[in-house]
């Protein structure tokens, strides 16, 4: 018993505290989004050099790099987003990859500039790159950030009779800019639309907003000429 209470006495004080307590999945999250937040601050700019130096297919491998540490953490990398700008001589597939890049890093400080990039691309000589860049601006202009400011863009995409459904979309959720985009939706062309996603949202825009449209039972008109030969918009998905 004498050399049991000896034992107890000669043990630390910090033996005998009793174990902190673990921490909550929250706290746990947090740290490892802060640690994780530093490794990417610490790894992001040799990157980002590299993006920029040698041959197409090594930027290609550093961007899916890149590209994966992108849609972990866009915030870390919203202030980078002219490296992830297209250049003109770029192969198509790091074109592709940026453009996903640049959607995912946009921010509220940023979008405008990213949009008024993006816009640049619609007039692309490569048709799928300008179709990327224009359904990029409409996944920005969804989220929610300062879209009075880029509204002016996204209108050039009607008066270029550029994509119909992402302006359809956009009206769907912003009525109040249907003022705006009525009077360059008066002036389309039918026989311009090759795509039958964008006649079906060129039709849409008509029957919803008729009223204001003098037009467009003869725009109508045109389309329903040819709708034997028409296919449906499933069928080409």
């Amino acid at each position: 018993m004498k050399l049991t209470m000896e034992r107890k006495k000669s043990l630390s004080s910090s033996v005998l505290k009793p174990a902190p307590p673990k921490a909550s999945p929250r706290l746990r999250r947090l740290l490892l989004k802060s640690l994780l937040s530093r490794v990417y601050e610490h790894i992001k700019a040799p990157l980002l050099t590299l993006v920029s130096s040698g041959s197409p297919e090594q930027s290609y491998a550093v961007l899916s790099h890149l590209h994966l540490l992108v849609m972990r953490a866009p915030y870390v990398f919203s202030s980078d987003y002219k490296h992830f700008y297209c250049q003109y001589n770029e192969p198509s597939y790091v074109k592709r990859l940026k453009l996903e890049m640049l959607t995912a890093v946009t921010s509220e400080s940023n979008s405008y500039e990213i949009v008024t990039e993006l816009c640049e691309y619609a007039a692309n000589v490569d048709i799928p790159i300008a179709r990327e860049s224009i359904r990029a601006v409409g996944k920005i202009t969804l989220l929610q950030y300062d879209v009075n400011a880029i509204v002016d863009r996204l209108l050039q995409f009607l008066e270029m009779e550029k994509d119909y459904v992402l302006v359809k979309d956009l009206l769907r959720k912003y009525p109040q800019w249907s003022h705006d985009c009525i009077a360059v939706v008066g002036n389309i062309s039918s026989k311009n639309l090759q795509e039958p996603k964008a006649k079906a949202a060129l039709i849409w825009m008509l029957g919803e907003y008729y009223q204001d449209m003098q037009d467009a039972p003869y725009v109508l008109e045109s389309l329903v000429e040819n709708w034997d030969e028409e296919h449906s918009a499933e069928d080409i998905d």
